[in-house]
């Protein structure tokens, strides 16, 4: 099954998200930060990770760099107002932090996609 975990530090932002992805298919899961949301990762590996940049017991960069070097196919995605120089190198894809819900869904479907087409 599909799961998505999605990090942020802001409970109106995660609330934001749970609305945006309800129609995305699998499991959608939650985390406010990098100690929760590695237990997470390590209960079930992700097909999707996007995380916020600033979080309050970290950085979600590192966190998506932990999560890849664990998990190399999971697909991750940075939430943030400007992308780090290194994020394509990465392999981690940026969201805009401003992007409109319709463009945040859009990159979530494509996201969705690629995990489908290689499974974790």
């Amino acid at each position: 099954m599909l799961t998505f975990l999605f990090v942020d530090e802001d409970p109106r932002s995660l609330a934001a998200l749970r609305r945006l992805v309800r129609d995305l298919p699998g499991c959608k899961r939650f985390a406010r930060g990098v100690a929760e949301a590695l237990a997470l990762v390590t209960e079930e590996p992700p097909a999707v990770v996007v995380s916020s940049a600033l979080l309050p017991d970290g950085d979600g960069l590192n966190l998506l760099e932990q999560v890849r070097a664990r998990y190399p196919r999971t697909l991750c995605a940075l939430h943030a107002a400007l992308p780090p120089l290194s994020l394509r190198a990465l392999g981690i894809t940026w969201m805009d932090r401003a992007a409109p819900p319709s463009e945040l869904h859009a990159l979530l479907r494509s996201l969705c996609a690629g995990a489908v087409a290689s499974p974790a």
